[in-house]
């Protein structure tokens, strides 16, 4: 959905009058200093509507579902956060995706919480998957992570629980 900036907006204002989160709707229009929003400008309020899919991260099983429309189609194992540092649980969305070094085993799915960088991908650490063993992210097999990868867009909501 395209907003035009009126006076007095700010990013805030409008991710909570819109239900979006505030990093989403940097990302989606590329905002690198959100105090120069001028009047008349046109951003972009992502809009989740559109997007069947969503991600759903079982911490007790150490297990992501892939869902579409509500019905899982893929279920993957991950690694969680260690005791000290634990992944963050409630509904986030996945604001960005990269490429990131082989330490994340290429793939990077950022959600977005508010307080971190946190986020789904691979790992140079195969053996971890299915263990506690992160500072907060949630671990795939690679390749597993390319996958989902491919197939989740922009603004996919994840509920981590």
């Amino acid at each position: 959905m395209k907003y035009t900036i009126k006076s007095g907006d700010t990013l805030a204002k409008i991710s909570y009058q819109y239900k979006t989160p505030l990093k989403s709707i940097i990302y989606a229009n590329n905002i690198t200093n959100p105090d120069t929003l001028n009047v008349g400008d046109i951003i972009i309020i992502p809009d989740e509507k559109d997007n069947p899919f969503s991600i759903e991260i079982v911490l007790k099983n150490r297990i992501l579902k892939l869902l579409s429309n509500d019905k899982v189609i893929k279920h993957y194992p991950v690694a969680i956060g260690k005791p000290s540092t634990p992944t963050p649980k409630g509904s986030w969305t996945i604001i960005k995706k990269g490429l990131w070094g082989d330490q994340f085993g290429g793939y990077f799915m950022q959600l977005s919480v508010p307080w971190g960088i946190y986020g789904i991908h691979g790992t140079n650490k195969p053996w971890s998957v299915g263990t506690r063993a992160s500072n907060g992210c949630i671990r795939m097999y690679s390749n597993q992570a390319a996958e989902l990868y491919s197939i989740i867009p922009l603004n996919t909501p994840v509920l981590i629980y």
